[in-house]
């Protein structure tokens, strides 16, 4: 059953892609288009695309002078970063906070130390500075961490201007 939809999948993929040269639409960089029908997989390339414009009474089947050719690269953007702040209360002890910068930011002692001072005299400090999804892994698990250890420390994220 799964050979004959794979034998299928595999003519019409054939028969599509011969259509879509024949008219000139789709200019497949080859190998921009594989078949690999034992996973049951395809993959799929940048290709060109030629656009014609249907109202332009000058456009004739076959002639290549009115067609627009549009590459498409990826369009890639920096993920947002995010800092991870720790705030300052009265009850944890400057000890843990030292602690926790070494164990969750693999920061050395001095870092630690100053990160510390700043949170402690400035009433906040930023631990690291991370993509979203790292930053608030490492806040939660520095909350977690903390009120296992019974200490009210409070730590968060803020966005970072671009």
């Amino acid at each position: 059953m799964r050979s004959s939809k794979n034998k299928l999948r595999a003519k019409n993929l054939r028969d599509s892609k011969q259509a879509f040269l024949q008219q000139g639409l789709v200019d497949w960089h080859l190998p921009a288009f594989e078949e690999n029908l034992g996973t049951q997989q395809l993959t799929r390339y940048p290709c060109t695309i030629k656009a014609i414009d249907e109202n332009d009474d000058q456009h004739q089947e076959g002639s290549q002078d009115n067609l627009d050719v549009m590459t498409a690269p990826p369009q890639l953007k920096k993920p947002p970063f995010y800092a991870v702040v720790l705030f300052n209360d009265d009850y944890t002890p400057m000890e843990f906070v030292i602690e926790i910068l070494q164990l969750y930011f693999a920061l050395d002692l001095d870092r630690a130390t100053e990160v510390m001072l700043t949170v402690h005299y400035r009433g906040k400090g930023v631990a690291g500075i991370y993509p979203r999804d790292i930053a608030e892994t490492k806040a939660q698990q520095v909350n977690n961490y903390a009120r296992s250890q019974g200490h009210p420390l409070l730590c968060q994220i803020e966005p970072q201007p671009e």
